[in-house]
């Protein structure tokens, strides 16, 4: 049972070994994770969400109005409170922690999960900023995740984690190097406008980028909201991917 695991986990780690940005990265571990724990949603979501720059990406993509209930209920999520409380990011299901029952009385599940069809949860966390949780989480409605999925992704986490770090490193040693800026500017976007999603792009926050481009932050969010305009995408998680898919044609 175990080897079977070890070589599943061995498995999904090698489809993200060659995903060396930070960006492509994590795009490519919530379609590889959907692949290998069969889910109707995955998600990469920081907590605290309610403040400038919180990573919030899923995939398939969400509606911008499911990401900001998220960014005002998402310390609700049991799952998240638990993470918060322990300090303890090994894989955990929403139903080892709570009864449906229970998670049906949440406003977090009457305003948010009701509406996306998410009855049962699984999640772990990645490295993440001082007093933040950067959980990654499957979601899926008809049945729950089983302790076997559990024990595959406690399995596949360390490796997650250092392919994660290597991506950070590599995408901070490498700012803005990523996406080239005339790859950008060919979907329509400024000079500018380009600057700040290939940025965003490769794992930035706004204010970040506004740092690297000495800006102000509500400035290089401006330029975010006029970059999601040109390409027809109401999130960052979407302009990112059609920054990535521009790369690649």
């Amino acid at each position: 049972m175990r080897a079977s695991l070890e070589k599943q986990a061995l498995l999904l780690v090698g489809e993200l070994i060659d995903l060396v940005e930070l960006g492509e990265f994590c795009n490519g571990l919530l379609q590889v994770l959907r692949e290998v724990v069969p889910s109707d949603w995955s998600a990469i979501n920081e907590v605290p969400a309610d403040v400038p720059g919180a990573v919030s990406l899923t995939d398939p993509p969400m509606p911008a109005e499911m990401h900001d209930l998220f960014a005002r209920l998402g310390e609700q999520n049991p799952i998240a409170a638990h993470f918060i409380r322990i300090g303890d990011g090994r894989a955990t299901r929403m139903s080892d922690l709570v009864t449906r029952r229970q998670f049906h009385q949440s406003e977090i599940y009457r305003l948010l999960y009701s509406r996306l069809r998410v009855e049962y949860q699984i999640a772990f966390t990645l490295p993440s900023r001082a007093a933040r949780i950067l959980g990654v989480v499957l979601s899926r409605e008809h049945r729950d995740f089983t302790v076997r999925e559990r024990d595959l992704l406690n399995l596949a986490r360390p490796y997650v984690i250092q392919l994660y770090r290597n991506a950070l490193a590599h995408t901070m040693s490498n700012t803005g190097s990523q996406i080239e800026l005339e790859t950008l500017q060919v979907l329509g976007l400024t000079r500018r406008q380009s600057e700040v999603l290939g940025l965003i792009a490769t794992g930035h926050t706004a204010p970040e980028a506004a740092a690297v481009l000495g800006i102000a932050p509500r400035t290089a969010q401006k330029h975010l909201e006029h970059c999601y305009r040109v390409l027809g995408v109401t999130n960052r998680s979407q302009a990112s991917r059609a920054a990535w898919e521009a790369r690649r044609r």
